[in-house]
């Protein structure tokens, strides 16, 4: 393989790493913000139980109240029934007082159900703070990872970019821009191995005579079809 060749192969093969390094290291925000919202989710999921379970108790609080009221009304009539004049006021005022037990009775089943709701709202609220320990916890681990992570990609795009530095004099300067252009306009892939006779970045099957001038690898040929540099390598015979 001409030396320019197999420079320019070692170039790509760094730039193809340098991509994929940068490219973690750019998801790394990305990541970041779904730790930070998956803890916000549980959160807000909190609040909305605590929500709940406040309205569960208002309601309650609100029918004892009116338990309170209808006992005291009865009360009330129940100490009146000895100033009544007539046995017809009399009977009014006792199916007055049973009204109002029975009014006090539905109320208070209302109010059976309403501690039984009460509960399960106790109960959503406790496995929401279970939740919301367990998501800090997990962000506070994430993030430590994710710090670490950036640090250590940061270090292999320094190593690898001066790996790219050291190449880069081996190729003469018309070969690295015609390399450069065709990188930029191809997604980074400026230099195609040949995989199964064809051009290994767009697939493009070679001429039987054009994949011979390949495989001697002693002239830079390009693909006819997306314009990247072929080469030949060992991978390209299996």
């Amino acid at each position: 393989m001409l030396p320019e060749l197999e420079a320019l192969l070692t170039l790509q093969r760094h730039d193809l790493r340098l991509m994929e390094a940068r490219q973690k290291l750019g998801g790394i925000p990305a990541r970041k913000s779904a730790l930070e919202g998956a803890v916000a989710s549980a959160r807000e999921a909190l609040d909305r139980a605590k929500r709940d379970l406040e309205s569960h108790r208002l309601a309650r609080r609100t029918l004892e109240k009116e338990v309170e009221g209808f006992q005291a009304e009865t009360l009330k009539l129940e100490r009146q029934l000895f100033d009544v004049k007539t046995n017809q006021e009399y009977q009014a005022m006792l199916h007055q007082i049973q009204g109002l037990k029975g009014k006090r009775s539905d109320t208070e089943t209302k109010i059976l159900e309403s501690f039984e709701r009460e509960e399960q709202a106790q109960k959503a609220v406790a496995d929401s703070e279970r939740r919301v320990k367990a998501e800090e916890a997990r962000q506070r681990e994430g993030e430590a990872a994710l710090v670490k992570e950036h640090a250590e990609l940061e270090q292999v795009i320094h190593s690898i970019t001066q790996d790219r530095e050291a190449v880069k004099p081996s190729i003469p300067s018309p070969l690295f821009s015609r390399y450069d252009r065709v990188a930029k306009n191809r997604d980074g892939i400026g230099v195609a191995e040949i995989r199964k006779d064809a051009c290994g970045a767009c697939f493009r099957t070679l001429t039987p005579r054009a994949l011979q001038e390949v495989k001697r690898n002693d002239s830079v040929l390009t693909c006819e079809s997306c314009g990247r540099i072929l080469v030949w390598t060992e991978a390209s015979a299996s």
